[in-house]
């Protein structure tokens, strides 16, 4: 009987590991291709059910709070803002977004009294963080212009920066950034609240104010529904947990505010807003 050649068998011994061990890698490519498909399928749904919840500004302006300031008959207080200088100073992405929020109600309260070099001061703070952020699109290019432009005209001026509040919320958004768009929208509710808190205990009337106050309820509420989602993530935990602070506050508010309330309001919201600038 013919004996088989080793070298033979082992050939053919080779090739069937050979082959065996390229369909199982072949196959486990397979499997890992299919699996990041779907990884990638499953962010990119994830991140697409972002920006259509979050479609749109989602709270009023601040210029629906400074204007209801201005028409109560308040004076207009400089030192209320945030100092414009310190927007260079600010080192994170959340110091940034939550002071372009802070800056921007400013920079709203400003243009709302018409105070042309504090307008241009805070405009050039937003500008300074929205640089820093990375912010480009083709409404922030003639941003400065158009306000520079519309000094005299508050309509206008109202107008422009409104609007630079919902592109710079789109951008965000679009650009998968949510989480800075939350904290810009934060940065500016705080910084309202705080100017409206402070307006109302430095007025010998301050029934319109404690009223102004009073109806933010909706609006926090509101905001905190927007955060709610995020609340673990480190840049928001300790926002979100200022503002159920103040929620606790606002549940025992009814139509008006009492004197108690207010102060209750104002120093929660200045330990807040002292955390942000």
């Amino acid at each position: 009987m013919k004996k088989t050649s080793p070298n033979i068998s082992f050939s053919v011994l080779s090739a069937f590991i050979a082959g065996l061990f390229m369909v199982l890698t072949a196959c486990n490519t397979s499997q890992k291709k299919q699996e990041s498909t779907a990884e990638v399928t499953e962010d990119t749904s994830q991140k697409e059910a972002i920006i259509e919840e979050l479609s749109g500004y989602p709270l009023p302006t601040s210029f629906e709070i400074t204007k209801l300031i201005q028409e109560a008959g308040a004076p207009y207080i400089l030192t209320l803002s945030n100092v414009p200088d310190q927007a260079g100073n600010y080192i994170t992405q959340k110091e940034k977004a939550l002071n372009l929020g802070v800056y921007g109600t400013d920079l709203c309260y400003a243009s709302t009294y018409m105070m042309k070099q504090a307008t241009l001061q805070f405009l050039e703070a937003t500008r300074t963080l929205i640089d820093e952020l990375g912010i480009s699109t083709r409404f922030n290019v003639n941003y400065v212009n158009r306000i520079e432009n519309n000094l005299d005209n508050r309509d206008s001026l109202i107008y422009i920066v409104s609007d630079s509040f919902y592109d710079t919320w789109e951008y965000l958004v679009q650009n998968r950034q949510d989480i800075l768009a939350r904290l810009v929208v934060s940065g500016s509710w705080i910084e309202g609240i705080y100017i409206t808190a402070n307006i109302a205990q430095t007025s010998r009337d301050n029934s319109d104010f404690l009223e102004i106050l009073a109806n933010q309820k909706t609006s926090l509420n509101k905001l905190l529904a927007l955060l709610e989602p995020v609340k673990d993530r480190e840049e928001i935990s300790d926002i979100i947990k200022g503002l159920y602070d103040l929620q606790a506050i606002y549940e025992e508010v009814g139509e008006s505010m009492t004197t108690e309330q207010l102060e209750q309001v104002a120093d929660s919201i200045e330990i807040l807003r002292s955390s942000i600038v």
